[in-house]
């Protein structure tokens, strides 16, 4: 029964953990003309996919974002792979990219993430 009641804890302390993780701001230094690559897993079969925030994103400007679009990850239907974006950093400052994973016709998503860039020579 105590190993039960450990495992419980543990398992439960585990997400709440994951929880906090995804919450926390990912930081990028950078110098102008820098490329930085992010992927994010994805199922777009699901009516899931990540796309960029704007409006919960900041200094977008300082950046030039390539998306390069979902790539599939197993040839079989339905199976998840991954959404890529490249980014260039253009001028010194910070900027911040809010990522979300979301259904287009729902208003809140399922994920977020924020990755803070600071630009410098």
């Amino acid at each position: 029964m105590r190993k039960r009641v450990a495992f419980f804890v543990a398992f439960y302390l585990a997400l709440g953990a994951g929880s906090l993780q995804a919450l926390a701001d990912e930081g990028r230094r950078m110098k102008p003309g820098e490329t930085f690559s992010v992927s994010n897993k994805e199922n777009p079969s699901t009516g899931y996919v990540w796309s960029i925030d704007a409006s919960a994103s900041a200094g977008l400007d300082l950046l030039a974002i390539s998306d390069g679009g979902h790539k599939a990850g197993k040839s079989l239907p339905g199976a998840p792979g991954t959404h890529s974006w490249t980014i260039r950093a253009l001028e010194p400052g910070t900027a911040t990219i809010q990522f979300v994973y979301k259904r287009p016709w729902e208003p809140a998503p399922a994920e977020t993430r924020r990755i803070v860039f600071k630009i410098s020579p």
